[in-house]
């Protein structure tokens, strides 16, 4: 299961909007079946604050707390990659 993090927009900020982002994607994630991991994927997502980051990223941990999670295109963006490791989220 891929989560384009990108349909939650290319600036991804507040706490407040990273938990409505976990509400649109406990929905999707929960129309899904089959899957044993989920990826969030980051490519085209230019900026994430950390309060988005941590309650994002939390939020799907902790209600799929039986899934890999997985973070993937992060590479060339080093803005979102230091923001994961700061809040050792990676």
């Amino acid at each position: 299961m891929t989560l384009e993090m990108k349909k939650f927009g290319k600036i991804l900020n507040s706490r407040s909007s990273g938990r409505e982002a976990v509400l649109r994607a406990r929905q999707i994630i929960n129309g899904s079946q089959g899957f044993d991991q989920i990826i969030l994927d980051f490519s085209e997502v230019e900026i994430m604050s950390p309060s988005f980051a941590d309650e994002f990223i939390s939020g799907i941990r902790g209600a799929y707390s039986g899934k890999k999670i997985k973070i993937e295109g992060i590479k060339g963006n080093i803005v979102i990659k230091d923001t994961l490791e700061k809040l050792k989220l990676l």
